[in-house]
């Protein structure tokens, strides 16, 4: 029995030392798929400490090969048996934690920045697995490690402080800023060649996230709408916010009465089922911009609405509109730090007819 599973394990690691690109890739995949299926709510405490404990295994790992590479390390032959199989250990703990910060801003972002923001972190997610990447080392692995750091930060503190803004922000920065040069000082800093591979490219990433928040880059994480719909009325019947539209049954690319005929008295109503974790209490705004045909997309009303967190469905609110002229509009959704987390589309028409109407509900 031990000699089978010793010849196994030479077998696999025969195949690894061949197809070390395949088996890393396999697992990097591993780790993304692990995330996507056991992934839960942003704010669950087993997944900020799972996600801690990754940081400091990665961290850990990362910290071995660079005094592995300048000599400063020598390992037992038990730790060399292990060390064979470290890069394995590593690509599936990038895997899990990049796929689920990728699938935490993918669902806050709305603003197409921010869309690029997540599009740039899924392309250096993917690059880490192309061996021409991968030649370059280091570097490479500090910079999706202080990306990792970096949005653990941007959300935990959020989650802590119950609400998002320039505070949680700037704790979170100095907060990875803090532990990456920890590490550097007590592990690197007399060694004046590591600084470009591994000082320079954690400032470099620092100084991006700093320059992506500032110019709404970032998705507001942790919040995120999670519905949203043009309705000419508001209902609230046994827990629920029913809304009013006339959408045809066709239509169903539409949320709500996205063109929205318009009858003298007619109110336009915005309602939308927004995330945020437990705990929570912050504002977001709703900014109405009407398409003018001299000025463009100019700011007509913005309308305050309080949010509380804890619901897996989202807070409920709405935004109501009675003075507004004909044609196009656009409703974005704000955080209280200016960052757009959702928008919505709608054309007001006249409505010239005098027929009966007969509403169809949207449930929230």
């Amino acid at each position: 029995m031990v000699q089978h599973i010793i010849n196994v394990k030479n077998r696999f690691l025969e195949f690894y030392q061949h197809h070390e690109v395949l088996v890393s890739i396999i697992v990097f995949a591993l780790g993304f798929l692990f995330d996507v299926l056991t992934l839960g709510r942003i704010d669950d405490l087993l997944n900020l400490i799972q996600q801690a404990i990754y940081l400091i295994i990665l961290g850990a790992l990362l910290v071995c090969e660079i005094k592995l590479k300048i000599g400063t390390l020598n390992l037992s032959p038990k730790g060399q048996k292990f060390w064979q199989y470290h890069d394995l250990v590593v690509h599936f703990l990038f895997g899990s934690l990049l796929s689920a910060y990728t699938i935490f801003y993918y669902t806050s972002a709305s603003a197409l920045t921010s869309f690029f923001f997540i599009i740039l972190l899924a392309g250096l997610m993917l690059a880490n697995e192309i061996p021409k990447i991968q030649k370059l080392g280091l570097p490479v692995r500090v910079i999706l490690y202080s990306i990792c750091m970096l949005s653990y930060f941007a959300f935990f503190y959020p989650i802590l402080m119950g609400h998002v803004g320039a505070l949680p922000f700037w704790l979170g920065f100095l907060s990875s800023a803090l532990v990456l040069f920890l590490i550097w000082k007590f592990n690197f800093k007399p060694n004046e060649q590591l600084k470009k591979h591994v000082l320079l490219p954690a400032m470099g990433i620092h100084l991006f996230f700093l320059a992506g928040y500032y110019f709404s880059l970032i998705p507001p994480v942790p919040v995120a709408v999670k519905k949203i719909g043009v309705y000419y009325s508001v209902e609230k019947t046994d827990g629920h916010y029913i809304g009013k539209h006339l959408r045809p049954f066709w239509k169903v690319w539409d949320k709500g009465s996205q063109e929205f005929l318009a009858r003298s008295g007619d109110k336009v109503t915005v309602l939308l089922a927004i995330f945020s974790p437990a705990r929570f209490n912050d504002q977001v705004f709703l900014k109405w911009y009407r398409d003018d045909e001299t000025k463009g997309w100019t700011l007509e009303d913005t309308i305050p609405l309080s949010i509380l967190g804890g619901r897996d469905e989202g807070f409920r609110g709405f935004g109501t509109k009675q003075y507004y002229n004909l044609g196009h509009w656009r409703v974005i959704v704000e955080t209280s730090d200016g960052r757009e987390v959702g928008r919505i589309n709608l054309e007001i028409k006249a409505d010239t007819t005098s027929d009966d109407r007969t509403f169809k509900s949207d449930v929230f």
